[in-house]
């Protein structure tokens, strides 16, 4: 699931995909798999959204189906754009430390995996929680440690 959502989980400064992203963090219950796209579902059943994959781009929508933006890949880069098609920010992975940066550039957080688990900082370096992977269930938690949801793979 694109290592742990180094699109999703980590992108909420993204503009226009911070309101599909928060949606899904809120509410990731459940995943669905086919045929390339990734379908997401709400706690109660409900669509939130779904992502495409095509070549190096990922495609994102909301659950009424609008675009809500894409991400492209280039080597180690993750550029990130919203539905508009303007720059939302990019992603550098480096070993096991993937860099959030706003559009200006700026820092605006990492992800550190360690085995089956990644920890999240915010820009200040502050714990902003962490995954759990167990199986095909990636466990989610927030900073002080309460489990707000999980994510099947």
């Amino acid at each position: 699931m694109m290592k742990y959502f180094a699109i999703l989980f980590a992108v909420a400064f993204f503009l226009d995909l911070a309101a599909w992203n928060n949606n899904y963090q809120r509410n990731r219950a459940v995943t669905g798999n086919k045929n390339g796209t990734t379908y997401y579902y709400d706690s109660r059943g409900a669509s939130a959204g779904r992502a495409s994959v095509s070549g190096n781009n990922t495609y994102y929508y909301d659950s009424r189906g609008a675009s809500a933006g894409r991400a492209s890949v280039s080597g180690n880069n993750t550029y990130y754009y919203d539905r508009r098609g303007a720059s939302a920010g990019r992603s550098s992975t480096s070993g096991d430390t993937t860099y959030y940066y706003d559009r200006r550039g700026a820092s605006a957080g990492r992800s550190t995996t360690q085995g089956n688990t990644t920890y999240h900082y915010d820009s200040r370096g502050a714990s902003a929680g962490r995954s759990v992977r167990s199986g095909n269930t990636v466990y989610h938690y927030d900073s002080k440690g309460r489990l707000t949801g999980r994510s099947s793979l």
